[in-house]
């Protein structure tokens, strides 16, 4: 007998946990319309330096992910960075989570998830459709695939969008659970510097006012063998300065900044993070959708935040897959 078909829509974090799981009974094929996985494990080449301008460190709260981040570090994926919280000054509170980094970068942490995975990057979805008792999947190609199973863990109004495209019709409640998730976005100002940055060890700073939510060395953090910083600025600056220019931006942050060194002339770079992190969560781990072929629904919107959050989705989602495809059998 053929094995079902699973179609993973994201190569993120929660995408790429569940296709692993996934693998043991289903042909897996996992879609995304960036250059490569990771989705917000995000990391950026500017000349010498090598910045993290997505999530910026791995925390574990539950026993479950505490074992993968386990074997993780015994197989040099990733290294602790410093344990506890980071003041607005940068001053260590050591009473607290150890907070993780990748060893090479945060996005070698999707790329080593990525490895025996059937990953097709750079292959946009334009619409997923119904086709009796499974779905079509079409890409913005023209290209079609089908599938037995759809697992969405791209930002849910992009899942939205696609199912609009394909004329499936949701339920009122599963519409109603959708539309309640939210995202706040982010500005991330990524800068190579000509010296130290002023930062001291971790090399972090998280004020509590102005513009910057966040503010790290990638040289002090390990990962950068020359002096660069990302800063993430404030849900509230990223709204009233989205559509400004970067110009304006790199303005306004670097002088709030007060970096130690100068800007490598030509080195800034902006990017906008639309659906940087849930304000609004669905309070599951997944959402299967109902009276369709099964389709589920998960990432770091699905009962909890940042990279640990989107793990478990992950991992819950392929467990509901797995259940549905044994019952179908």
């Amino acid at each position: 007998m053929s094995r079902p078909r699973v179609v993973v829509v994201g190569a993120g974090m929660a995408g790429l946990t569940a296709a692993h799981q996934l693998l043991k009974q289903c042909d897996v094929v996992v879609l995304d319309k960036g250059r490569g996985v990771g989705g917000r494990l995000a990391t950026r080449r500017i000349g010498d330096a090598t910045l993290d301008h997505g999530a910026q460190f791995i925390t574990t709260h539950s026993a479950e992910f505490a074992l993968i981040v386990d074997r993780w570090v015994n197989d040099g994926v990733v290294a602790p960075w410093f344990r506890g919280r980071i003041g607005p000054e940068g001053a260590l509170d050591p009473d607290g989570h150890t907070r993780f980094r990748g060893s090479v970068s945060m996005n070698a942490v999707a790329k080593n998830l990525a490895a025996g995975l059937d990953v097709r990057t750079a292959s946009q979805v334009a619409a997923l459709a119904r086709d009796a008792e499974s779905w079509r999947v079409t890409l913005v190609d023209g290209s079609e695939l089908a599938a037995d199973v759809v697992l969405a863990t791209a930002p849910v109004p992009q899942t939205i969008a696609l199912l609009e495209n394909g004329d499936v019709v949701l339920t009122s409640s599963d519409a109603a659970a959708l539309n309640a998730i939210a995202y706040d976005p982010c500005i991330a100002l990524m800068a190579v510097l000509d010296g130290p940055s002023g930062l001291t060890e971790p090399g972090a700073v998280d004020p509590d006012g102005g513009p910057i939510d966040w503010m790290a060395d990638n040289q002090l953090k390990g990962i950068s063998p020359v002096p660069a910083v990302t800063i993430h600025a404030t849900p509230d600056f990223s709204c009233a300065l989205w559509d400004a220019s970067d110009e304006a931006i790199t303005e306004a942050l670097l002088d709030a900044a007060q970096l130690h060194s100068a800007v490598i002339s030509g080195s800034v770079q902006i990017q906008r993070w639309l659906y940087a992190r849930p304000s609004v969560e669905h309070p599951e781990r997944f959402l299967r959708l109902s009276d369709l072929p099964p389709f589920v629904c998960a990432g770091d919107a699905f009962g909890g935040a940042k990279v640990e959050g989107a793990a478990l989705s992950g991992a819950a989602a392929a467990r509901e897959i797995e259940s549905t495809l044994g019952r179908n059998a």
